[in-house]
């Protein structure tokens, strides 16, 4: 009888230790868990960048969004000598470590200006960082009145044509106004450049020039080299001015290296100058000095303020064509550079007409300013 009894406590002593258990399990379950910080990654880029002497005053950062949804994006602006392959290394060390993962991108606008790009997750957030070789652009001065606002001037050039013929016909769907850069060593350089001009077209010899050393593709046959005597480097801008007829101005394809050289930029000027042509600075490196010799040697000279599509995602380009519209309403004119890349064309095709109430599109020879 007592033994029966004790067995039956034992078991309800069994019974309330599991409901009591499964209490808790439940109360656990449903109680309210911290949730985790996700790391703010200007500070984690700022942290791994400053190991390569770059200041946090050279790192932005800003909340934006692409086709997938909403992203952080950081800009490296790279100071002179930055190690963009040991930083990329780094970087995506610390993001492992964070439990997240940044995944080298391609960038379309390469050469010396574009370095890196980087994409992923964070915390739970995504992380896009882009590493530039020129320093932070200086804030925009306010426009003053209305009149500052409608006299506000923007040039267009596209870079890169000459490889398919297919571009006239995807060009002819964009204003007039807007300027196309040609190479003169890609497969149908000349045929482009004809038809193109058949548009009455600005045309631009796309010239290519020797970059900063780096693994990618360089400028290809023909480019000007620093160290080559000033009349080869003559003979190949005639070279490449007889393939690229009619055209109108000169800018450099690549050319961090080359555009940073005196002796080099002198030998170019000159042809330019003999023909009367203007020099458009692509400013693919911050130690450019190719505007300042064009002007020294009497040739007309622009510099680019904007690159539309160093991402090339239609939500990218659109946010730099409006940084464009900003900087030509700020300080009256503006010249941005992009991509004969079907997605600019697309973007530029629906976004002109919205913004021509805030800026005039103009052919890049329209904002030129007598030399000297």
């Amino acid at each position: 009888m007592r033994g029966g009894r004790a067995r039956g406590l034992v078991a309800l002593a069994l019974v309330l230790l599991a409901v009591a258990a499964v209490v808790y399990l439940a109360w656990r379950a449903a109680r309210p868990r911290p949730v985790p910080v996700a790391p703010k990654a200007v500070a984690v880029v700022r942290e791994v960048a400053a190991r390569f002497r770059c200041g946090p005053a050279r790192v932005t950062s800003e909340t934006t969004r692409d086709s997938t949804g909403p992203l952080v994006l950081v800009t490296v602006h790279a100071p002179r000598g930055f190690q963009a392959e040991r930083f990329v290394l780094d970087l995506e060390a610390a993001a492992h470590n964070l439990g997240g993962r940044l995944e080298p991108m391609p960038l379309l606008e390469k050469g010396g200006y574009g370095l890196a790009r980087l994409d992923g997750e964070v915390g739970g957030v995504r992380w896009r960082v882009l590493v530039l070789g020129e320093a932070p652009p200086a804030p925009p001065k306010p426009a003053v009145g209305r009149r500052a606002v409608r006299g506000a001037r923007l040039a267009i050039v596209l870079d890169d044509a000459g490889s398919s013929i297919e571009v006239v016909r995807e060009v002819e769907r964009l204003p007039i106004e807007v300027a196309v850069a040609v190479l003169p060593n890609a497969a149908r350089s000349a045929e482009v450049a004809r038809g193109l001009g058949a548009q009455g077209r600005e045309l631009l010899l796309h010239m290519p020039m020797e970059p900063v050393g780096n693994r990618g593709p360089g400028p290809g046959e023909g480019a000007v080299e620093v160290g080559l005597s000033a009349a080869e480097i003559m003979s190949r801008v005639e070279r490449a001015l007889a393939v690229v007829a009619g055209a109108r101005g000169v800018n450099n394809h690549m050319g961090s290296r080359a555009t940073a050289d005196a002796a080099a930029m002198r030998a170019v000027m000159a042809v330019l100058r003999s023909r009367g042509l203007y020099f458009l600075d692509s400013r693919t490196t911050a130690e450019s000095v190719a505007e300042q010799i064009a002007r020294a040697s009497g040739v007309p000279a622009l510099r680019r303020d904007v690159f539309l599509d160093d991402v090339s995602e239609p939500e990218a380009i659109r946010r730099a064509l409006d940084q464009a519209v900003a900087r030509a309403r700020a300080d009256g004119s503006a010249v941005a550079i992009g991509h004969v890349h079907p997605i600019t064309i697309e973007v530029l095709e629906r976004e002109l007409p919205r913004i021509g109430g805030e800026v005039r599109l103009v052919r890049p020879s329209q904002l030129l300013k007598p030399a000297g």
